[in-house]
């Protein structure tokens, strides 16, 4: 099915005056007229992929939202959270409290959806990766985690769902993020995507799905502002969000074990809290597994004399210190199954 986003402004009927109101108001009156756009050329099976950060949680908000206003059109809404099991715990705690949020909402309890969350297979967990197989922790030059943490998971859950030429799945990009972000989206224009019309689009063949990002051209401000002052009169819980989840706005979303940053400065402002300062021992941990890899003694040489995998004798005192660390944090971080595969990969390694 080949869609056209350019003319869909002058195609729907725009609700009110757009010389009046605040910025993000336009913006959702944009978002909302292209995803309706997409619901009538027959996109009506939608997939809201959801971190629990801000511009996610602005899209699934938008999303349901549009949804209300042509839900004669709307079939499915898969709304699937991305579990890395090293997320922050925090923010993962607010992600899955949202989600509860919006599921006993109401007002939107007659739209279709389901819940789903995506977690990678034990075989590809981080612990599983850094201390069975040994791999080093994460860097800029050997950034393994991302693809089998989140992309994977998420990937094998949209393929399960996808409806062939009827599925939409939503982002939460926008431009302004990052260099590197704004280079992708544009790159994605090019080879036949489009933007510029209020929203991102890209038809993906191999899983012949559309992808669009509904909120590509909103600005921070403009996510900010609807989430502290539109979206919490709609019934969402949103307004506390920048206080008691960011911590500030110069905040990033991710996992506290993170070792492709230097300094983890979310975690840092986050242990800075009273209620928060008893997971203080996860930052300590992620430094030490970082400065530890570090060390020639730790890595096994590869035959180029470089150092490759963690030695087997530093996986298992990392594991040790791993269990000790639950129990001084009162949470689980590694879990049992994780740990029995950890132990085949030592035992395959022994013998």
């Amino acid at each position: 099915m080949e869609l056209s986003l350019k003319g869909s402004r002058a195609e729907l009927h725009h609700f009110g005056d757009s010389q009046k109101g605040p910025r993000f108001m336009h913006r959702l009156e944009d978002s909302i007229s292209i995803l309706r756009a997409m619901a009538g050329k027959g996109y009506v099976h939608w997939i809201v992929t959801f971190s629990g950060g801000k511009d996610s949680t602005t899209t699934l908000i938008v999303a349901l939202e549009t949804a209300l206003l042509c839900s004669e059109l709307i079939e499915r809404i898969d709304i699937v959270y991305s579990d890395t099991m090293i997320e922050i715990p925090l923010i993962r705690q607010f992600a899955l409290s949202f989600l509860k949020s919006v599921e006993s909402m109401e007002r939107i309890s007659r739209l279709p959806m389901y819940y789903h969350i995506a977690c990678p297979n034990v075989e590809q967990r981080f612990w599983v990766c850094l201390l069975g197989k040994g791999y080093p922790p994460p860097h800029q030059r050997f950034r393994w985690c991302t693809r089998r943490l989140k992309i994977e998971p998420v990937e094998n859950a949209l393929r399960a769902f996808v409806k062939p030429r009827r599925t939409m799945i939503l982002t939460g990009v926008r431009f302004g993020e990052s260099r590197a972000r704004d280079t992708r989206l544009r790159q994605s224009c090019r080879r036949g995507g489009e933007c510029g019309q209020g929203a991102w689009f890209e038809y993906s063949s191999r899983l012949q799905a559309a992808y669009v990002a509904p909120i590509v051209e909103w600005s921070e401000c403009d996510v900010w502002d609807f989430l502290q002052l539109h979206a919490p009169a709609l019934g969402y819980p949103t307004r506390h969000i920048e206080k008691d989840v960011y911590n500030g706005r110069e905040t990033r979303f991710g996992c506290w074990m993170c070792t492709v940053v230097r300094q983890d400065r979310t975690m840092e402002k986050i242990t800075a809290l009273p209620q928060w300062s008893h997971l203080k021992p996860l930052l300590d941990f992620r430094q030490r597994v970082k400065e530890l890899a570090g060390c020639p003694e730790s890595r096994v040489l590869r035959p180029d004399g470089k150092p490759g995998r963690l030695t087997l004798a530093t996986r298992r005192r990392l594991l040790d210190e791993l269990l000790k660390l639950q129990t001084i944090v009162g949470m689980e971080i590694v879990s049992s199954d994780e740990i029995a595969v950890i132990q085949q990969y030592w035992e395959k390694e022994g013998s």
